[in-house]
């Protein structure tokens, strides 16, 4: 089973128990993107969000969700339980849950804001027990039994920009400039397995290598283009503004 088929599985074996939990004037949406600022667009696995916060077709949350959802990949994970939650963190949103699938049966992580806005680890939901839970909903979580039909082998997707995806256009910004989403829209390599804009740097993940650092390089001029990882490995690229802008380039 390929990375993309399995969290397509992975990801609609939540949708009806939270469809089901969700109050009256909450939504779901999967595989879509929140716009958390004007230079940070995220996109989660699944998020519950306030009926008033979609905007836009396809429809996009504005602002911070009640619940933003991450299936771990080997390109993801390191992100999804660090940078990309202290992101959530950051902008506020209430609740974070992981399915992490570092081993054969996936666990459910499941973080919430305290009083200093920091998250606290509610609970770590192991196969084959459960857990209530009372925010953004009651639901009671149980990993067994809402993934109980999944393949035990994860199998990940080599990505490779072939040149064809981002191109400069007339409203790239200047490279020491943060890109904006409106910009940024338009340049998502299509060989990418999730494009993320985190304060305005472009986040690509995949499994890449010299090769789409380079063609990055050609579709992004000025800016720094860093391998988050050793090339070939499974991980995340990021484009960073030019060296005239070394506060963002650290």
């Amino acid at each position: 089973m390929t990375h993309t088929l399995l969290h397509q599985v992975l990801v609609s074996g939540l949708v009806v128990p939270i469809g089901l939990a969700e109050a009256d004037d909450q939504r779901s949406i999967t595989r879509a993107g929140a716009r958390l600022a004007d230079d940070t667009w995220l996109r989660a696995d699944l998020m519950v969000f306030q009926e008033d916060q979609s905007e836009g077709e396809p429809p996009y949350v504005r602002g911070a969700p009640l619940l933003a959802v991450e299936v771990t990949s080997e390109c993801s994970r390191e992100t999804d339980l660090g940078a990309k939650r202290e992101m959530y963190e950051r902008f506020g949103v209430p609740s974070y849950w992981v399915v992490d699938l570092k081993g054969d049966e996936p666990e459910l992580l499941v973080f919430e804001l305290a009083d200093d806005g920091r998250y606290a680890e509610e609970a770590r939901v192991t196969w084959g027990r459960s857990c209530s839970l009372t925010r953004p909903f009651d639901i009671e979580i149980a990993p067994d039994q809402i993934f109980d039909r999944l393949p035990r082998r994860n199998v990940p997707r080599r990505g490779f920009m072939d040149g064809t995806g981002p191109g400069k256009g007339s409203d790239l910004p200047d490279s020491e400039e943060p890109v904006l989403i409106d910009s940024f829209a338009h340049r998502w390599p299509t060989a990418a397995e999730k494009s993320e804009l985190w304060d305005g740097c472009p986040v690509f993940y995949g499994a890449w290598d010299e090769r789409d650092v380079a063609i990055a390089e050609r579709a992004y001029p000025g800016r720094v283009v860093r391998l988050d990882q050793p090339p070939g490995e499974p991980g995340t690229m990021t484009v960073l503004p030019g060296p005239g802008n070394e506060s963002r380039a650290t």
